[in-house]
């Protein structure tokens, strides 16, 4: 008997058993679905930060090409403006040679200005946009004080007076352009 009841006790443990290893396995199964699906929740979370980091660094970068650009052209827009009014106020110099600086230097300088600005203020906030109003406002003054001479020749022109007033301008124009990079390089870029 004792044998039997050995093999009863088994059986009974048994069955007992596996109600309890059926619950475990299926607690296991449930924990690790959980676990599964809270590393699935984070990992997305996680690259959806990263691509936006990454766009606002796609985003810098195309600022921070823009403003270098636009310094740049500012720079030889100034430098052709300058030639040509040098040139226009030069007695010595012809109508020709004159027509040759502007359109061969500062046209396309002027161009490649607008074209930066044009560029800078797409892609910068609306402090920005006002700086760059500005620098295109006193552009614009160099270039009338650039070409104004050019087709009329230094032929009674106070070249002094002309000088100190495009001088002038050109500060004007110089101190527009730092005050827009130094607000650029104060963002976060």
């Amino acid at each position: 008997m004792t044998q039997k009841k050995d093999k009863v006790d088994d059986g009974a443990n048994g069955r007992r058993r596996q109600p309890s290893t059926t619950t475990a396995a299926l607690a296991g199964a449930l924990i690790g679905a959980l676990a599964g699906l809270t590393g699935s929740g984070l990992a997305y979370f996680e690259a959806k930060d990263t691509r936006r980091e990454e766009a606002q660094d796609r985003r810098s970068d195309i600022r921070r090409a823009a403003y270098v650009e636009l310094a740049g052209a500012a720079n030889t827009y100034v430098q052709q403006a300058t030639q040509l009014l040098t040139v226009s106020l030069d007695p010595a110099k012809s109508e020709q040679e004159r027509r040759r600086q502007f359109e061969n230097g500062y046209a396309p300088a002027n161009t490649d200005l607008a074209r930066a600005v044009t560029t800078a203020r797409l892609v910068a906030p609306p402090e920005g946009r006002k700086d760059l109003a500005a620098i295109d406002t006193r552009s614009a003054r160099v270039g009338e004080l650039a070409t104004g001479w050019y087709g009329k020749g230094p032929e009674g022109v106070d070249v002094a007076k002309a000088d100190a007033e495009f001088a002038e301008a050109v500060r004007a124009q110089q101190a527009a352009l730092q005050t827009f990079m130094d607000r650029a390089a104060d963002e976060s870029l």
